[in-house]
């Protein structure tokens, strides 16, 4: 995206605050005060709007959503919010729209955030990681910052939340060697290598409705509207400035498209997928993600736009259902081949649609049970979002190679416990950094250390 000015249209005009007291940001219309930093995302649906927080649901109730979804309306593709994908916006944002328009909005729910101690545990070698806490970074007269992406570089792109007025405002901003950098008004959603960050732009703040939008520094560039389009997304882009982007018309049905050299195409990924969430795209363009068919069960599939053609990833025998959650630049995708509740699979399917196994979880002797997994291109993988059981729902875990699990927080050993448990990680770099949220709404880094080694 090196020549974006030449492409540059100035969303001067455009780009709207959010036009709500602070204060009653801090309190939900339940009366009780929640952290500021708690992120969700908004579900646009006919009749009113509700708020899907960190505390994202299990596979089981995602799953069971997105099929019905599908069933009741015809849904050809799932709203990211509901795959936890779009997990940027502050719970403080939802509840003053929640106040201010309560027939639009419905209102936030309490949710557990007990905190499970964690146990100590001989890892032997292993990678080392420091604690960089994000918060820390926030510059004056700014509120709090939340992460969205991270770089090979370990720059970590997000939104940072100021008060202007009345107003809190969200600007696109990049955390790098400790100093958090302020640009443009907008949202944040994925970014590049290239430092090219892809989003939206606000143009209906009453509904919180936008417009999709790739940022660099102060430029901003709209993406073209698709026809009939209400609100739109980029929610991911990859090295090449391929964008792919989440569009919802006046029905509130969703749309996936692409967007390349100024161009915007709707996808069609075929009648063999009959609806698809949990998207990601690589640098080559393959697309990967997630279905649902009748008489099968949940499947991955792999998607090449330029030949309109799927490729639907199976689960091994052992199991009935597969999760694909992420492709990357070698072709790689990671899921699950999983048992709803029991036995889950953690693995990659290679680009001839073989599943290889690297970690079993959900047995006797592992009893967890994850509903997000991240990676890198060296197929580092990260287990977080665990639901089950108890003693280890704030808990991430590192899987370094097939058959081994590193409890992430025994590898951390300055993070202060004030900050919480590492309950999620959102992205890991190649260089096996990573970025998430602890347990006490936190936003946080770790940089590696140490080589380790098993």
């Amino acid at each position: 995206m090196r020549n974006i000015t030449r492409q540059l249209v100035v969303a001067v005009g455009i780009l709207a605050t959010f036009l709500f007291p602070l204060h009653a940001a801090l309190a939900d219309p339940n009366g009780f005060t929640r952290d500021p930093r708690g992120s969700g995302c908004i579900m646009r649906q006919q009749g009113s709007a509700k708020f899907l927080g960190g505390d994202l649901p299990d596979k089981k109730a995602i799953g069971e959503a997105a099929v019905s979804a599908h069933r009741l309306r015809g849904a050809k593709v799932i709203d990211p919010c509901l795959s936890g994908q779009l997990q940027n916006l502050p719970a403080a944002v939802y509840a003053a729209l929640a106040e201010k328009h309560p027939e639009k909005f419905q209102p936030l729910e309490a949710g557990d955030q007990s905190v499970v101690s964690l146990k100590k545990a001989t890892t032997g070698a292993a990678p080392e990681y420091h604690y960089v806490g994000l918060d820390e970074a926030v510059p004056p007269g700014f509120l709090f910052f939340e992460p969205t992406a991270i770089s090979n570089g370990s720059r970590v792109y997000g939104n940072a939340y100021t008060e202007s007025g009345e107003a809190l405002i969200s600007r696109v901003s990049v955390f790098e060697r400790g100093i958090l950098t302020v640009f443009q008004e907008g949202f944040a959603n994925t970014a590049n290598q290239g430092g090219t960050v892809g989003g939206f732009v606000l143009t209906d703040s009453e509904n919180f409705l936008g417009q999709a939008a790739l940022f660099r520094g102060n430029e901003v560039l709209l993406i073209p509207r698709l026809p009939g389009e209400i609100h739109s997304e980029v929610v991911q882009i990859n090295d090449p400035s391929m964008a792919l982007i989440f569009s919802l018309d006046g029905n509130f049905n969703g749309t996936m498209a692409l967007y390349d050299r100024g161009q915007v195409t709707p996808l069609d990924f075929g009648p063999d997928i009959p609806f698809a969430f949990f998207f990601s795209m690589n640098n080559q363009g393959i697309i990967s993600g997630t279905t649902f068919i009748d008489g099968l069960g949940f499947r991955g599939f792999r998607f090449d736009p330029r030949t309109g053609l799927p490729t639907l990833l199976e689960p091994l025998p052992t199991e009935p259902d597969a999760w694909a959650l992420g492709i990357n630049n070698r072709g790689d995708i990671l899921g699950y081949s999983f048992v709803s509740g029991a036995t889950e699979r953690i693995g990659v399917w290679d680009g001839q649609g073989k599943f290889h196994t690297y970690f079993v979880e959900g047995t006797p002797e592992f009893p967890t049970i994850s509903n997000r997994l991240t990676f890198n291109d060296d197929n580092l993988i990260v287990i977080t979002l665990v639901s089950a059981p108890a003693s280890e729902t704030n808990k991430s875990y590192l899987v370094p190679k097939p058959g081994v699990r590193l409890n992430l927080a025994d590898l951390v050993e300055d993070m202060p416990p004030e900050q919480g448990s590492l309950v999620f990680v959102r992205a890991v770099n190649n260089h096996g950094n990573m970025f998430g949220f602890t347990s006490f709404f936190f936003t946080f880094l770790l940089e590696r250390t140490g080589a380790g080694g098993e």
